[in-house]
């Protein structure tokens, strides 16, 4: 099957794009003596028949030859009339639903694949075309993708809930994908007209200039977005979250610089980058958070017995706090640590305790008793992962995988004829 959107939010146009770089662009020239446009005798005869609608030769060439040069494992052939197979019943169910692609959101996603070979739209159709790859071919891979992520962003994204538990429990699992994340504040200002846009295009273009603390006030003066009262400060997210034209944009900024003029349907928009981070992926190490009580007398009825209350009372680490008040600050210890940092004294006790869990076992050198409680274990992630980001991770997933069954289910009931191998 066809890898669906990775981001069901307006930016992004799936994983197809990230297998594109630079280094893909030079196996054009064996692309050129390898694979040819399909001749002219023949090459609209329909290769495959799907409930009446047909895929030519032409197309089916055109995407082998697309694929071949993003380097596509296994038989290219088959994964080319896969594609076009789903595609065909994607943008069928998308034309039933009443969805097409926004012209501005093709040109992005265009621009934005592009991108990931730190090329123009233009200068990638031009590299295209040497491998006998039409424009007009490329432009229907992006459409495909952009109307399929818009079809399930109506369909089955309000089907979609995520609670805190949810998202609780992603982020002690996450394992961070390779990337980058970005730490931007915006500008946006107004675009209602032509001769507003005009206004707001050339006050960007003076504003391009400023120091972060500059940015920060032009952004309270003249900003019309929501983050104009943080002078226009932005949480961490991840590039690839952002639109299109945006994540074009500031993808090649380094901390300190302004981005170019990006200009979207809702307004005229300028960043500037505060701070970025490279994320190197793979299994982070688990970090364990927990809270120690000391209670001095040790393993007094006294204690035994307060040790029972407070497991009646607390659900939680934060719990703990209301009970120590009024204790020496060092009688109430909370940390997050990496695993193998947690002291030895409290890890083996740790391992047989779930989250909320509390112990009352353990006895300090001092003969205090140790009311210990786990309040997370999970992996160690980027400062830059955020809940929020966590929840769109979870909600996409979702959303791509009742997109999934959707399409497998139209590909079942269809009747598809293969005419040509």
């Amino acid at each position: 099957m066809r890898t669906t959107a990775a981001g069901i939010g307006k930016g992004g146009i799936g994983n197809r794009a990230r297998r594109f770089g630079a280094a893909m662009l030079l196996g054009l020239g064996a692309l050129v003596a390898q694979l040819a446009p399909a001749q002219a005798q023949g090459q609209f005869s329909p290769v495959v028949r799907i409930d009446g609608n047909v895929i030519t030769a032409y197309e089916l060439s055109q995407r082998q030859a697309f694929l071949t040069l993003l380097r596509a494992p296994g038989d290219v052939r088959a994964l080319a009339l896969d594609q076009l197979i789903n595609e065909a019943l994607q943008m069928r169910e998308a034309a039933r639903a009443g969805i097409v692609a926004e012209e501005e959101d093709i040109t992005a996603g265009m621009e934005e694949f592009a991108a990931r070979g730190n090329l123009s739209a233009d200068q990638l159709v031009q590299l295209l075309a040497q491998g006998g790859i039409a424009a007009e071919s490329f432009r229907d891979f992006v459409t495909a993708g952009i109307t399929w992520r818009d079809f399930l962003r109506e369909v089955f994204l309000p089907k979609v809930s995520i609670s805190q538990s949810d998202i609780d429990a992603a982020m002690a699992v996450s394992v961070p994908e390779p990337g980058t994340r970005v730490l931007l504040s915006e500008i946006i200002l107004p675009a209602a007209d032509d001769a507003s846009r005009k206004a707001s295009r050339a006050r960007a273009d003076r504003l391009r200039d400023l120091d972060e603390a500059g940015f920060a006030d032009a952004a309270m003066r003249f900003s019309v977005g929501p983050s104009r009262n943080n002078g226009g400060k932005m949480k961490w997210l991840d590039i690839e979250a952002l639109p299109a034209p945006v994540s074009a944009a500031v993808r090649g900024l380094e901390p300190g610089q302004t981005s170019r003029v990006v200009e979207v349907e809702d307004g005229v928009r300028l960043y500037y980058m505060r701070d970025r981070e490279e994320v190197s992926g793979g299994e982070p190490r688990i970090a364990v958070e927990y809270a120690a009580l000391l209670l001095p007398g040790g393993q007094s009825g006294a204690n035994v017995d307060e040790a029972a209350r407070i497991r009646e009372r607390v659900t939680s680490c934060d719990d703990l706090y209301p009970i120590a008040r009024g204790l020496p600050p060092e009688q109430l210890v909370r940390e997050t640590l990496p695993e193998s940092q947690v002291p030895g004294a409290y890890a083996g006790e740790l391992n047989l305790l779930d989250p909320g869990e509390i112990s009352a076992r353990l006895t300090t050198s001092s003969g205090a008793m140790v009311v210990l409680m786990l309040c997370s274990r999970g992996n160690e992630l980027p400062r830059s992962l955020t809940e929020e980001m966590v929840e769109e991770q979870i909600r996409n997933r979702r959303v791509t995988t009742l997109g999934q069954a959707f399409l497998e289910e139209q590909r079942a009931n269809a009747h598809i004829e293969i005419l040509g191998q």
